[in-house]
């Protein structure tokens, strides 16, 4: 967490802001199989402009495991379509990425807060070139309107992420910084509205983020 506060300050010192405010379209599904086996799916639109100026978009599944009720290691596969800024359209530059992503999702529970430490590596390929990166992202949701995520309770949720290259060269690729307010809806659907700082060395993106999370099981 220091690392990640003291590398975000750097980046924020020196790094310029967007023109633009742009904004993530999320999608969080979770489908559980049995007690132990889950599988994730994500999905994001992602603009430079709020309504339009496309800039990344991914379908990302993940197959988890839940070792027990605080650990969970998965497995995925991801593929990403990207696109240069560009007002014109026809200017745009596309590029393909797969990923082969290793992730570990550690759960903890102090007082009202859900705390959740998330360990990602990647194993990325960019329009044929192969890059590595580790990520660790931090985050705290807090029921504020009952004592637990149950059916109408108003949430906050804040989260911290830090991302390092580690090939073809060791170094900090960006950090961010989220926060948002969100509804739950039923136990197994809510909706989150919120501000992510996207911190990079030369550039600080501001994005709208509209995510909506679902869940639903298929054993009793």
């Amino acid at each position: 967490l220091l690392l990640i506060a003291v590398s975000t300050l750097s980046f924020s010192t020196f790094a310029q802001s967007e023109d633009k405010l742009g904004s993530w379209y999320i999608y969080n599904g979770f489908f559980k199989f049995t007690p132990k086996f889950e599988v994730f799916f994500e999905t994001q639109l992602r603009n430079y402009e709020v309504f339009s100026n496309p800039e990344t978009f991914f379908v990302r599944p993940y197959l988890t495991y839940n070792l027990n009720k605080n650990v969970q290691p998965a497995l995925g596969l991801e593929y990403h379509k990207s696109w240069t800024y560009d007002e014109i359209p026809e200017n745009k530059v596309a590029s393909d990425e797969f990923r082969i992503t290793l992730q570990t999702m550690v759960f903890q529970t102090i007082g009202r807060a859900q705390l959740q430490h998330r360990y990602r590596f990647e194993f990325r390929t960019v329009d044929g070139e192969a890059l590595r990166r580790m990520r660790y992202r931090f985050q705290v949701t807090v029921p504020i309107s009952s004592e637990t995520m149950s059916k109408g309770t108003f949430f906050a949720n804040t989260n911290a992420e830090l991302m390092i290259n580690t090939n073809p060269t060791l170094d900090i690729n960006q950090n961010r910084l989220y926060v948002a307010g969100g509804y739950q809806f039923t136990d197994n659907l809510n909706l989150q509205l919120g501000y992510l700082a996207v911190f990079r060395a030369t550039t600080t993106h501001s994005r709208l983020q509209f995510f909506v999370t679902h869940k639903l099981w298929f054993y009793d």
